[in-house]
């Protein structure tokens, strides 16, 4: 499920959305021999440099420290490295095996009595995308604790031809922004960037409310790991500009986009000037960014115009975009005829934990959003994907192409998928032949008799 390269925005790789208790689960550790695949003082000194850090730098960006017990997790093997114990039951730094219930993810898990900070080990090789991760994920564990959990909507406008193009603009008008040396530069690229952004959300409806809701989870998380990564300014305007060049390289960018928006905009409004004080404070309350921005730079709604276009490669961008629109809309309509006319298998999700890759989903109108690859964990068992699962628009159920074979006990596999059942589910047959559908086994139980 990892496809982006080691060091920059590895740690990105796999994100986790929760429902019905935040990553929470009381299974204590499974005692079994503890392979070594994770460097325990290598994590151990990594731990220790974000304690340095975490309580100074958190109560200057966010008012409130971002200490956290620390959890690094190998996926192969779900052996741990935690930062400290549960509820003080040793010193050092406590190794383990994870339940095999609980998802691994880069996300704020509880378990064992303790709200930590998960992260998929090993962890970045590069020092400053190490701090990074670290803080971004520290981010999300604060809001989690504060009773501020991540809030998203859809963004499938930015998997057409005209989202994805009016969005790189922006990303290349920022860029251009953070690399500028002079104030009139400056302003005229954020200018740029600005049109860009109005553009687009003026040609969707909904669109400035799905895509500020990310920026305000995913796009402030990141920004805080840049903000603490980055020795320097200009160290952090480097990460943020990295941000950007690997984000236009992602498959898609639904879910992805904020990682590269959310530094950009926070790092230029860090930069300018008194009239952006308490911006961030603003921002954790659904301020949006670029009209932050926007307003701290006494600017006035900035108009696209072809002039715009044509100083960031508009024409090119868009010839590419059209070929690539005509290769998605082939791949989106082999996925409907595998996944909405099935036959398939429909799981109902109650309260879901999931791990996938941002930079990998596909939009299906109305039908939900595919994700190549994913792993599921809900009351019915567990599902570990290699391929395409369909998670309808309302998070009410996800989707795979329909068996061939019968489940073997508890394990079930098929072309691109194994399930593992939860005693007493089944499944039953569905509304159309060949479709089937997971049954509680209260849902089988034979009425009470009066």
């Amino acid at each position: 499920m990892r496809h982006l390269r080691r060091g920059r925005l590895a740690g990105l790789a796999v994100a986790s959305m929760v429902f019905s208790g935040f990553g929470a689960a009381s299974a204590e550790p499974e005692v079994k021999p503890v392979p070594e695949v994770l460097e325990v003082g290598t994590l151990t000194s990594a731990f220790a440099e974000f304690q340095r850090t975490c309580a100074a730098e958190g109560q200057r960006l966010w008012g409130h420290s971002l200490c956290a017990p620390l959890l690094v997790v190998h996926p192969g093997t779900r052996v741990f490295v935690a930062s400290t114990w549960p509820k003080g039951a040793g010193t050092g730094p406590w190794v383990g095996v994870l339940p095999s219930e609980l998802t691994i993810a880069n996300t704020a898990l509880t378990w064992a009595g303790t709200t930590w900070v998960q992260l998929q080990g090993p962890l970045p090789e590069v020092p400053v995308r190490r701090r990074a991760l670290i803080a971004h994920e520290a981010f999300h564990r604060l809001r989690t604790t504060l009773g501020q959990p991540g809030r998203e909507k859809d963004n499938a406008h930015l998997d057409g031809m005209e989202g994805r193009t009016l969005l790189q603009l922006e990303w290349r008008a920022l860029a251009a922004a953070l690399r500028a040396t002079s104030p009139s530069v400056r302003a005229r690229a954020v200018e740029d960037a600005l049109a860009f952004r109005g553009q687009r959300r003026a040609l969707f409806e909904g669109a400035a409310v799905a895509e500020g809701l990310l920026e305000e989870n995913e796009g402030l998380a990141e920004y805080t790991g840049v903000a603490l990564a980055g020795a320097d300014a200009r160290g952090r305007r480097a990460l943020a500009l990295e941000n950007l060049e690997d984000g236009a390289k992602r498959k898609s960018f639904v879910r992805a986009f904020a990682y590269a928006s959310g530094p950009a905009y926070g790092l230029l409004l860090d930069e300018a000037g008194p009239r952006a004080q308490g911006w961030r404070a603003r921002a954790l309350t659904g301020a949006d960014l670029g009209a932050l921005l926007r307003e701290a730079l006494k600017m006035g709604t900035p108009e696209p115009s072809p002039e715009r276009e044509a100083r960031y490669e508009g024409a090119a961008l868009r010839e590419s975009e059209r070929e690539r629109a005509r290769l998605a809309e082939a791949r989106a309509e082999a996925l409907r005829k595998k996944l909405v006319e099935g036959p398939v298998l429909r799981l109902p999700l109650v309260r879901m934990r999931i791990q996938f890759n941002p930079g990998e989903l596909i939009p299906l109108a109305e039908h939900g959003t595919v994700y190549p690859g994913a792993r599921i964990v809900d009351a019915w068992g567990s599902l570990t994907a290699t391929a395409d699962v369909l998670l309808s628009s309302d998070w009410k159920s996800a989707t795979v192409n329909a068996p061939r074979t019968e489940p073997r006990g508890a394990r079930w596999e098929a072309e691109g998928w194994v399930l593992e059942l939860a005693p007493g589910w089944q499944a039953k047959a569905g509304p159309r032949p060949g479709d089937l559908v997971l049954q509680a086994p209260e849902a089988r139980a034979p009425a009470p008799q009066p």
